[in-house]
């Protein structure tokens, strides 16, 4: 494998190498280049928009920025003549900043809103520059500026169009690089986890707002650095370079090429960059015949050239197929997976009297009602608490009031004698606190192996620079997280492991997702587990395996287990204690034994006494 992966880079380097001199004329060769630019673009949109999913339409203004940075402080304008290694990384950077300036101040928009205001920078952009030529010419208005400073790189002076190609394409391989390095990262994790469910990414420790504006930055440092040599190619900058029209086309590259598929965006950016010069010759045709080849493969792949491409991974060999190739049940592969979740001789656990989580008159009301109503109870270490009540008894409100997700009104939550309230839920999930939910929640386009990485975010460290630069403290942490997570997978045996690995969440069974939220729990190094009804929509054999995983993840490994379930079976036959809720109200809590009996309990449930 190793060495057709060398020889693959061998016939791509030589490729590129030789395609300037291949090239008919340079107007053709000056498309190559341009081609080269467009992937860049391509690949630090894909960064904001495919990778975090944030409608970013300001970032056609970040490459103007770098472009009129690089002009600014390459030329006569201001008499101002730096070397194009120091402008260069100023115009990324400058972009960079401007970036993640826009971001925080539209960090909290969503959807349409994020989009109108983003749109609005890039237009006020655009305004300045041609306004801002009076009374001191600065941005040179709609004459723009050109006529700039050569290129010198390491002693060599870049002014032919060939020379321009290699430095542009040398880029774009670089652009590329750290793009996959990035998606392959603990980045590229909590980026697609907002993307895909921005709440389940923040209870799993990843920090949202802090995320998003790195996504803000990172793609206008990319746009910012391609606008400097854009300017350099083309020895001028002028508004039109940098209008809605462009956006709309780089937009085009990435969602032709499929969000967040790099390879895709690379494919799609060079399509677009080629397709419209073959259909030149068609006048007033072109754009519609243009409009029309992105419709129909958007209508027949909206996913992308590359989306979903699974003829490109090899084929893993399916733990549930025995050799003749028949499906083994779900009860056959449980039963044979069993004894190796849990080692016979392993030590069991048992509650202790030490507290770990408390709530002391917690308060949380939705405009006139009281979902939680002055609620105090304790967790103690390594106790399954189970907390039952009918509909709407406000169960589900007290793990989000713990998970950090609403904060209370009044009263406290305390984990470990240290006082959490208020806390946003990925330094929730930071302290040891990990959940699921009643409805679920993965992160269905990611697969089940990538799930459960990014309940690891929090817990690991590796920056930018450790990242792009595939430095020892990124390469330590990824083997750690896939150690961890891997432990956590295989407690669940072939459902969740082998083959399934590299399976999206959205095909696994029913029964397989509710196991997976568990698993991307248990992989957070949480001690203490709130499970929302984790057998819920599961059949009796189904119920029966889920109760005693929960059972043996208390016996056998030592978690604490707060759990919200309506299925008093599964209460009665794993609870140490329980509590019952009506209203927001504590209204029983002792053994099973004890509340299944008491008068109020039944009341609330049948919505009668017992007579």
């Amino acid at each position: 494998m190793r060495n057709y992966r060398f020889i693959a880079y061998g016939v791509m380097g030589f490729t590129l190498i030789a395609t300037p001199y291949l090239m008919p004329n340079t107007y053709w060769l000056r498309i190559y280049s341009m081609t080269g630019l467009y992937i860049m673009l391509a690949l630090g949109l894909n960064v904001v928009a495919g990778f975090a999913g944030l409608l970013d339409l300001a970032y056609v203004a970040f490459f103007g920025i770098g472009a009129y940075t690089f002009a600014l402080l390459s030329s006569q304008q201001f008499d101002i003549h730096l070397p194009f290694l120091i402008v260069l990384p100023a115009a990324a950077f400058i972009s960079m900043g401007c970036g993640f300036a826009l971001g925080s101040t539209t960090i909290r928009l969503r959807g349409d809103y994020l989009a109108i205001v983003t749109l609005a920078f890039a237009q006020i952009f655009k305004l300045l520059l041609l306004n801002l030529d009076r009374p001191i010419n600065i941005t040179g208005g709609v004459n723009g500026i050109y006529n700039f400073d050569p290129i010198y790189l390491f002693g060599f002076k870049i002014v032919s169009p060939i020379g321009y190609s290699y430095m542009i394409w040398t880029a774009a391989i670089v652009a590329a690089v750290a793009c996959f390095r990035l998606k392959n990262s603990r980045y590229g994790r909590g980026w697609q986890a907002i993307r895909e469910d921005e709440l389940a990414a923040e209870t799993m420790g990843v920090d949202t707002t802090w995320m998003k504006l790195k996504a803000f930055a990172a793609g206008a440092f990319m746009a910012g650095g391609t606008g400097a040599i854009f300017a350099s190619f083309q020895d001028s900058v002028f508004p039109n370079n940098f209008d809605f029209p462009q956006l709309v086309i780089i937009y085009c590259m990435v969602i032709l090429g499929g969000l967040g598929n790099i390879i895709g965006v690379i494919i799609g950016a060079i399509v677009l960059s080629i397709l419209p010069e073959f259909l030149r010759e068609y006048g007033a045709y072109r754009m519609m015949l243009f409009g029309l080849i992105l419709i129909v493969l958007m209508a027949l792949r909206p996913q992308g050239i590359m989306g979903g491409a699974g003829f490109l991974i090899k084929k893993r060999k399916r733990p549930d197929k025995d050799e003749t190739g028949v499906l083994k049940t779900s009860v056959e592969l449980y039963y044979e997976d069993t004894n190796s979740v849990v080692p016979k001789e392993q030590k069991r656990y048992q509650k202790t009297d030490t507290v770990v989580l408390q709530l002391k008159n917690v308060t949380k009301t939705f405009g006139g009602i009281r979902a939680v109503d002055r609620l105090s109870f304790e967790v103690y270490e390594r106790e399954i608490l189970s907390i039952i009540g009918p509909n709407g008894a406000g169960k589900t409100t007290v793990f989000n009031l713990i998970s950090g997700i609403y904060p209370p009104e009044s009263g406290s939550v305390k984990f470990k004698d240290k006082n959490i309230t208020g806390f946003k839920p990925h330094q929730v999930a930071l302290e040891g606190i990990a959940r699921t939910f009643q409805n679920l929640r993965l992160f269905n386009k990611m697969t089940v192996l990538d799930n459960a990485r990014v309940s690891q975010f929090c817990r690991t460290r590796a920056g930018a620079l450790s990242i792009l630069f595939n430095l020892p403290r990124h390469r330590r942490e990824e083997i750690q997280t896939e150690t961890k997570v891997k432990q956590a997978l295989d407690l669940f045996g072939a459902r969740l492991t082998g083959y399934r690995f590299h399976q999206q969440a959205m095909f696994l069974s029913y029964a397989n997702r509710r196991r997976l939220e568990i698993a991307r729990a248990l992989a957070a190094d949480a001690t203490i587990l709130l499970l929302d009804e984790p057998s819920a929509g599961m059949n009796p054999q189904e119920t029966a395996e889920i109760t005693d995983f929960i059972k043996r993840l208390r016996d056998a490994y030592g978690y604490t287990i707060l759990l919200i379930e309506h299925k008093l079976n599964v209460v009665k036959t794993i609870s140490d204690r329980v509590i019952v809720l009506d209203y927001g109200i504590k209204i029983a809590e002792g053994s099973y034994v004890e509340v299944s009996g008491n008068e109020r309990v039944i009341e609330a449930y049948l919505g009668q006494k017992r007579g």
